[in-house]
Order: structure tokens, then sequence, then C-alpha cells
């Protein structure tokens, strides 16, 4: 006779793939194959709190694994939001590191891809700076140092200059007509360091692309 507070493993039924796991309380656990505790009991057997442990974080990698999955088939993302995303699903923080960590090993999850395609979506319509790319990279949980160096090989000075001229050109458009002078050269070139560019640059740029029309005194 169990006590009333025990659970029994009522089936285990295998797959090649998966194990799902029928348990007396009505829970009904899906397992990778390879992940069932070696020391499951026989069916109507007490299942002991460590081996549920087990199986109830073995359970909840493979619900993970199937979401990361569903995630990654809809766009790139970062571990930091893959696994904000999942802890607001109320999955617990172990489990969802084995598996984003095992994804990230086997190439599946990749913060240096999603940085990449990041960047290069960035550049494609709008023209900004390293510094930019670097601080909105860090704001969506990629490692800083990680930041810098993808910024850095996207982005070479050259390149990062012809589009300080470009950004440059494109805020005196938009300022419209009127007198060019050293204030309005100064807030062009506020405007390009805000936008990623170092000083030096935007200062340069700001003053090449001037209308001809500028006043120097």
């Amino acid at each position: 006779m169990c006590r009333e507070d025990e659970i029994l493993l009522l089936t285990c039924r295998r797959t090649d793939r998966s194990v799902t796991v029928s348990l007396s309380n009505g829970e009904i656990l899906e397992l990778a194959a390879g992940s069932l505790p070696a020391a499951m009991p026989a069916a109507g057997e007490p299942v002991s709190p460590a081996v549920l442990d087990l199986l109830r974080d073995a359970s909840a990698r493979k619900e993970i694994a199937r979401l990361v999955f569903r995630m990654l088939d809809r766009r790139l993302r970062t571990k930091a939001d893959m696994r904000r995303r999942l802890a607001e699903k109320g999955f617990a923080g172990g489990p969802i590191d084995q598996v984003l960590d095992r994804f990230a090993e086997e190439g599946l999850v990749s913060d240096r891809r999603f940085a990449e395609a990041w960047c290069r979506d960035t550049l494609r319509s709008r023209p900004v700076g390293r510094r930019y790319l670097e601080s909105r990279l860090i704001g969506k949980g990629i490692d800083s140092e990680l930041a810098r160096e993808v910024a850095a090989d996207i982005l070479d000075p050259a390149a990062e200059i012809e589009l300080a001229h470009a950004a440059a050109r494109r805020w005196w458009r938009r300022r419209g007509g009127g007198g060019v002078g050293f204030a309005e050269i100064a807030k062009a070139s506020r405007y390009l360091a805000g936008r990623g560019f170092p000083p030096a640059v935007a200062r340069k740029a700001a003053g090449a692309e001037a209308p001809a029309d500028r006043e120097d005194h």
C-alpha cells in the first residue's frame, strides 16, 4: 500500500526519439529518449522525489527546445532575448540555460550571427557609426566585447567616413534653406555624433557637406 503523498509511475512509453511518462498525480511528461533517469521505477511503483525532479527538468528541456526551434524558425534572436521569453512562460533558469548553452555549442543559437545580420540590416536602412551599432547590440543583450568586434568587422573606418558624409547630407537636406554658419555646423556635428560617428569624423563631415552658401563669420 502506498502513502497518500506518493506519486506512482503509471506508464512509460518509449519511441526512438522520445519517452512519455504518465504519473498517478495526472502529470504526463514528455522527454528526450536519452534523458530518462537510470533509476526509473517499474510501473505501479513510487517515483522518488529525486527522480521526479529529473523527469520534470528533462520534460522542461524538451519543451524549451521545441519553443526555441519555433522562435528561430521565424527570425534570428539573441540568447538573452530567448532566455527572457522562456522565463516569461514560466520555465526555470536551469533548464533554459542548459538548452540554450547546448544549442549555442551546436551553432543553432549564435549571438554573433544575430549581431552580424542586425548590423547589415541596420546599415542598409540608415547611415550610422560603429558606436551606434555597438550600443544597440549591447542593449539587445549582446556581450560588449562581441558587440565591438562585430561592429568593427562590419563597418571599417573608410566605410564609416562615407556613411558620416551620407548622414550629413541628409541632415542638411532636412534643415532646408537659410544661412549656414558655425552654429549650424556645430548642430550637424552633434547630430552625427549622436548617430554613433566619432567626434572628429562628425565635425569634418558636417563641415564638408554644408551647403555652398555657408557663412564662415
